[in-house]
């Protein structure tokens, strides 16, 4: 059994992958990692068929570290816009402890406004300043994620897009397919051939198990993004989306 890090850009489908991940026969045990420049290391100690997730920055160094350690790599991805707009969502009903959420109580108000502090960060005045992440500003959706992104580069990692597991059964079906291509290349161990395995992993899926679930819509950003948001974001993020082949041009 392969061990496994099911890494993510927050809220790209993090619960949903790990889902898929643990329909598969003798894969176990869900626990997070978190990044504070340390203590994402103990994903290097996990045991064969064992499952773990993390935001976890891209790094030449722990991408060595991780094939060293015979880690593999299933990351997920999304639009950023659509990750912008969930995390607004995300805080206001959920997240109370992050930094943003008495700025979005108290001092931001619209959609709009919280949209872009999120798109081009903020600096905390006052009491905001006494948050527990213990930080003076938020730099930005762009500056906070996109070292995560670099991921979908490296060679080593099964990359999917989070929109190929939501948008159509075929594309949902092609994606599991090359999870289970990655995680094996003799399915003779499991007893089991690979579709018979995509069905369990499909079988697995409940978003009503996951509590950061909302809508998962793809393109949702659309009905949110105002024409500040949409100029705020390209400044903040230049060709970014069409690196990522979300948008041919920047004009959108």
């Amino acid at each position: 059994m392969p061990k496994i890090l099911v890494n993510s850009v927050p809220k790209s489908g993090t619960n949903l992958l790990m889902q898929i991940i643990k329909g598969i026969p003798g894969v176990f045990n869900e626990q997070s990692i978190s990044y504070d420049g340390e203590h994402f290391r103990e994903v290097l100690k996990i045991k064969p068929g064992q499952v773990v997730s993390g935001h976890i920055p891209f790094t030449v160094s722990f991408s060595q570290e991780l094939k060293a350690h015979s880690v593999k790599q299933v990351f997920i991805y999304r639009d950023l816009r659509d990750v912008a707009v969930s995390l607004v969502h995300f805080i206001n009903n959920k997240l109370h402890q992050h930094p943003l959420f008495p700025v979005f109580q108290q001092r931001l108000l619209t959609f709009e406004e919280q949209l872009n502090a999120i798109i081009l960060g903020i600096d905390f005045i006052g009491e905001e300043k006494n948050n527990a992440w213990g930080i003076p500003y938020y730099p930005g959706i762009y500056e906070e994620f996109h070292k995560i992104y670099e991921w979908r580069k490296d060679f080593t990692v099964c990359s999917l897009r989070y929109e190929d597991l939501i948008d159509n059964e075929t594309s949902k079906d092609k994606a599991l397919l090359s999870i289970v291509d990655y995680l094996w290349e003799d399915l003779n161990e499991l007893k089991t051939d690979k579709f018979q395995l995509l069905h369990l992993m499909k079988q697995n899926i409940n978003p009503a198990k996951s509590w950061t679930f909302r809508k998962g819509k793809i393109g949702n950003w659309r009905d949110e993004f105002t024409e500040e948001n949409k100029e705020n974001f390209k400044k903040a993020t230049g060709d970014f989306l069409i690196e990522l082949g979300y948008e041919d041009s920047n004009d959108w």
